[in-house]
């Protein structure tokens, strides 16, 4: 089942301050701060600050060698607090292809403010020792990092990244959507993460078709009303993008003897979504809870999918279309005089992507909308909300910009869904 990085450090904290006073506990805690080390050591080593050398990024690298040496010297256990600390430090490895220099200073100041429950445990009845002298270092650099955060302290989209879903391994046979949704929302944002390995058109269209599902069950959930008719909604923003890629290809859109595990993950959730009732009212709690958590990340799909696979797109030159399908441009006249020929394909530049980009824009600020009106109070009190990535969401729609680009988001897709309607396949264009 999918977690995220947030959810085992406050599960280990939590663990910590209810744990037992006893040596084995003492000899776990101990260990579980030498796992916190290491995920310390790696924030370190990919930048915690823009600039080398800054007392952020040597405050991190001392805490994560006193942890380092703590852990060294505790007895060896693989007890609850060992295991949620390796798996929390396992999981900032994963991360790493969706973290900037300043969500990973926000990681940084997570596990430090982990660390303080964990020394607490081990600082009962420990013996006088080199053990004592690490354990005070320890707490100091801890509060060091603690207190550069407070004058430095992250912002709410880079404190989103501690929601982030991570997949857990797939359990094909299950439809409880507790377990798909989260899941399959992880595996998304995991492969549209990667710029160097972007997902191919193929995989992006299926990508959308989830996406537009899970908008419009969000929106379901979070109106009493059906919204008004023609009214422009975050599932048709997210229909408008497919509708931008119709032109483009990359050598994918055939049949694929193995189908890529997003592919799969976006095929689970839409079937999930799908066969549920109509009305919301109806739904399970875990159902709902489920969608109201996932369409928190809505607008990261969509931001990932603009500035990551289409910017790769663009700088790699991946893509071909018509030149009679993209703008016009002087030194494609040959090719557009050609038609739906093999002589009328053209390399597609970054000026070509520009409508898939801008209906990517669109549906980001009204996935941002949607995910705001289904997280009531009730659902953000609800155990595993991604409270994080909601007031990241909701500190975007506070800027006064937000508004107006809302409104100018709505009608560009409205506009782009009905320049799509009319268009047919022509003669020779398989898509």
């Amino acid at each position: 089942m999918a977690t995220s990085l947030g959810q085992l450090l406050d599960a280990l904290a939590d663990t910590a301050r209810t744990t037992d006073d006893s040596a084995a506990a003492r000899a776990d805690a101990g260990t579980a701060l030498g796992h916190l080390g290491r995920a310390l050591a790696h924030l370190r080593r990919d930048g915690v600050s823009p600039f080398a050398g800054d007392r952020r990024e040597q405050q991190v690298a001392a805490l994560a060698a006193a942890c380092t040496e703590l852990g060294v010297r505790a007895p060896a256990t693989e007890s609850a607090l060992t295991r949620l600390a390796a798996a929390a430090a396992d999981t900032v490895g994963v991360l790493y292809d969706h973290t900037s220099v300043t969500s990973r200073w926000a990681v940084a100041t997570a596990v430090a403010e982990t660390v303080a429950p964990l020394t607490e445990v081990v600082a009962h009845r420990l013996p006088a020792g080199p053990a004592t002298q690490w354990l005070a270092e320890v707490e100091r650099q801890a509060v060091l990092v603690q207190q550069t955060a407070a004058l430095q302290p992250p912002t709410r989209a880079d404190v989103a990244i501690l929601d982030r879903p991570v997949p857990g391994p797939a359990v094909t046979a299950s439809v409880d959507p507790a377990r798909v949704v989260p899941d399959a929302i992880g595996v998304l944002l995991q492969a549209t993460a990667r710029a160097n390995d972007p997902p191919s058109v193929t995989e992006v269209l299926a990508y959308t078709i989830a996406a537009q599902t899970l908008s419009s069950a969000a929106e379901r959930l979070g109106s009493a009303d059906a919204p008004p008719a023609g009214q422009t909604t975050a599932a048709d923003a997210w229909r408008a993008v497919r509708a931008a890629l119709r032109p483009y290809d990359d050598g994918s859109r055939h049949f694929h003897q193995h189908t890529p595990s997003g592919v799969t993950a976006a095929g689970r959730l839409h079937t999930v979504l799908r066969s549920a009732q109509p009305d919301p009212a109806t739904w399970t709690a875990s159902l709902r809870a489920s969608v109201t958590s996932a369409a928190q990340h809505l607008p990261t799909l969509a931001t990932q999918l603009l500035y990551r696979t289409v910017r790769s797109w663009a700088d790699t030159g991946s893509l071909i279309a018509y030149a009679r399908d993209v703008p016009p441009r002087e030194e494609r006249v040959a090719a557009y005089l050609r038609g739906y020929q093999p002589g009328g394909l053209v390399r597609v530049t970054a000026t070509d992507l520009q409508p898939v980009a801008g209906a990517l824009h669109n549906a980001r600020l009204l996935s941002l909308a949607v995910a705001d009106q289904v997280a009531d109070p009730g659902a953000r009190a609800t155990a595993g909300f991604p409270r994080r990535a909601w007031a990241a969401n909701r500190a975007l729609l506070d800027d006064p910009q937000t508004p107006v680009a809302l409104s100018v988001a709505i009608q560009q897709a409205h506009q782009q869904l009905q320049a799509a309607r009319p268009q047919r396949p022509s003669p020779g264009r398989a898509r």
